[in-house]
């Protein structure tokens, strides 16, 4: 499943939010400044899991 919506400017900036849920962590990897951190996100799971549910928000810039 995959969701995304805008959310207006209020107090905070306007940002969009994209919702991925029931996804597999097989072949998607996470990289930060420090390089890929994918092991490390997948160690930080339970036991067991295999889908997980997430979700990216960015910052939009302001409509002045």
């Amino acid at each position: 499943m995959i969701k995304i919506s805008e959310i207006q400017e209020k107090l905070t900036p306007a940002k969009k939010s994209i919702k991925l849920d029931g996804i597999f962590v097989n072949d998607l990897r996470f990289v930060d400044e420090t390089g890929d951190i994918t092991q490390q996100v997948i160690d930080a799971l339970p036991d067991g899991i295999e889908q997980v549910g997430f979700q990216i928000t960015v910052k939009l810039p302001s409509e002045e």
